[in-house]
């Protein structure tokens, strides 16, 4: 394993952390539900990276993706995400839509699917904590 730069890996995990406090926030205030998922989208995102970086040393050109389910291959050994594989495409699959109008992606998310995307940020990122705590 490469030397870790401890100085990125806690910018990544704070920029993900206040992306996930953000949404959390704007939930219980607003109804912006599909910037509400594109959060916690993001916030999922930077942890990834932040373990991709513990684990390799670096952010690859490769790993400048919006892919979690792709992304989550490139942790590995550090943290095993193949257990979340379900959720992490629930994410991946909120992100385009929420952000850029298309044809194809006309969606405006629902109050109980950004509530399901808050979880399932909290849950992967508490995962992702715990072995960056390690």
């Amino acid at each position: 394993m490469k030397k870790i730069n401890k100085e990125m890996l806690n910018a990544w995990m704070y920029k993900g952390k206040d992306d996930l406090l953000f949404a959390k926030a704007a939930f219980k205030e607003t109804e912006f539900y599909s910037q509400i998922c594109c959060l916690c989208q993001q916030a999922v995102e930077k942890y990834i990276k932040a373990a991709i970086l513990a684990t390799k040393g670096e952010i690859a050109k490769e790993d400048k993706i919006h892919n979690l389910n792709i992304l989550a291959k490139r942790c590995k050994p550090l943290a095993d995400l193949s257990r979340f594989e379900k959720d992490l495409r629930i994410l991946t699959q909120s992100y385009i839509p929420a952000r850029y109008p298309d044809e194809s992606h006309l969606e405006v998310f629902s109050e109980n699917e950004a509530k399901k995307c808050i979880e399932i940020a909290e849950k992967v990122i508490g995962f992702i904590e715990e072995k960056l705590e390690k």
